[in-house]
């Protein structure tokens, strides 16, 4: 066999002879392994990504990638947020096979390696550093203002109960003294602990995978605007009353009541009846079907 190689002056990679000539792995897998390693630092390339490139299909890819794993040529990761409770799968490619799980987290958590993200590439969140430096030490755009200490305490106690109603729900204690400043801000902007269990619990998936999360997502985006402070020492506005009988009504209703509304006219009774007598006047009707209202007025006021 006659070998005719030209070395390349640019964009070549280098791959261990280990690995071209590794006896368990096919050609498939040598060469998505080869091109993932390929990639320049900070791609957005994907495993997937890749495949979708490559004409092998995806039967041979599925099998590829397994191969790779099996041989420890790539690891995944799979982290979730305790603040957003939102999951993150993170694929670690190497050129040498790692077997040690504390080679693994070192390759893992050594700056400029070969990670990739899981899934098809996606674009930068809005207000993210797009170095990756963390910036919440200088963001002072929105500042939290300092939760009240009783608010705090109540909205801890609240959201500890949340778990005896929702069992998906349940919050450790470190967790419900974590979440609680988020929860006394709606109990400061006049929200009441029905309405924020309310809010939390209602409408939930059929698995709550993180709780914390959750709580602390819906917390953050359901969160009620200020309602303005009523004066504590302001009376009450007053009821409305029946006009006939005087009893007080529902808030928001006015006209009279249902046993003043089907009870006989007020002409029928005499002038100066008693306050309330037309309720009682209905009240005979309706258990003596054959009395007339002008009899039942003079059972009332015979009695006076």
């Amino acid at each position: 066999m006659i070998r005719h190689a030209i070395p390349p002056t640019r964009f070549f990679s280098q791959t261990p002879n280990d690995l071209i000539r590794h006896p368990r792995l096919n050609g498939t897998a040598v060469r998505l392994l080869q091109w993932a390693l390929s990639l320049p630092e900070g791609s957005r390339e994907t495993l997937q990504s890749i495949g979708e490139k490559m004409p092998e299909g995806r039967i041979a890819l599925r099998r590829a990638r397994q191969q790779l794993e099996a041989e420890g040529y790539v690891h995944t990761r799979r982290t979730q947020s305790p603040e957003t409770g939102h999951w993150t799968t993170r694929v670690l490619v190497s050129n040498v096979p790692l077997r040690d799980p504390e080679e693994i987290e070192a390759a893992f958590a050594a700056p400029g390696g070969s990670i990739l993200t899981a899934g098809a590439p996606s674009v930068r969140a809005v207000g993210t550093s797009p170095k990756g430096e963390n910036k919440e030490e200088e963001n002072t755009s929105h500042p939290e203002p300092p939760a009240d200490e009783s608010l705090v305490a109540r909205a801890a106690a609240a959201l500890q109960r949340l778990g005896r109603r929702e069992a998906r729900l349940a919050l450790g204690v470190a967790e419900a003294v974590r979440l609680a400043p988020l929860a006394a801000r709606w109990l400061a902007n006049g929200a009441s602990e029905l309405e924020l269990r309310t809010a939390l619990s209602s409408g939930l998936p059929h698995t709550v995978h993180s709780p914390a999360g959750f709580v602390a997502r819906r917390l953050r985006d359901k969160l009620p605007a200020p309602r303005p402070a009523r004066d504590p020492a302001a009376p009450a506005a007053p009821l409305p009353e029946c006009p006939g009988c005087g009893d007080p009504l529902p808030p928001g209703r006015t006209g009279p009541c249902p046993p003043c509304s089907t009870a006989a006219p007020a002409s029928d009774a005499p002038s100066g009846a008693p306050r309330g007598a037309s309720l009682v006047r209905a009240g005979i009707v309706r258990q003596r079907p054959h009395v007339k209202p002008s009899a039942a007025a003079d059972i009332i006021y015979g009695s006076f």
